[in-house]
């Protein structure tokens, strides 16, 4: 089943320390003060996953995703790389950081079936946009 996604809001405060004692965490949490956007990802209108992402100069950053530990975790985590991707590109992004490589090998696959490529030395997986000019 296909996740919500929408900003992250106040009220899932809540949620998101719930699903942080029992999810599957995929990278570092930055620092609250460290000036990320949150992602939520709802399913039957409950918090099921959250994505950090933020923009730096022209490289769209995603330090860390969260997501329930279900059986479709992989696919929650592909969906929203997808949908912080498409955020970060309108926003100007003409490369994405994922700061994880995963050692799940179902999840390795759908990250590499969505252009992103794994930098073993940085530890990243990095994927280039399209960048469409303005003319």
């Amino acid at each position: 089943m296909a996740l919500h996604i929408r900003d992250f809001r106040q009220s899932d405060a809540a949620g998101l320390s719930r699903l942080s004692e029992a999810g599957h965490l995929l990278g570092a949490l930055p620092a609250r003060d460290a000036g990320v956007r949150i992602l939520a990802g709802l399913r039957d209108g409950q918090l099921a996953s959250a994505i950090w992402l933020s923009l730096d100069a022209d490289t769209g950053i995603i330090p860390a995703i969260l997501v329930d530990h279900t059986a479709g975790w992989q696919s929650d985590v592909r969906e929203l790389a997808a949908e912080a991707s498409l955020w970060l590109a309108s926003r100007g992004a003409a490369r994405i950081e994922l700061r994880i490589i995963p050692r799940d090998e179902d999840l390795l696959a759908g990250l590499l079936d969505m252009q992103f490529k794994a930098d073993d030395r940085a530890g990243i997986m990095q994927r280039t946009m399209q960048v469409r000019s303005a003319a």
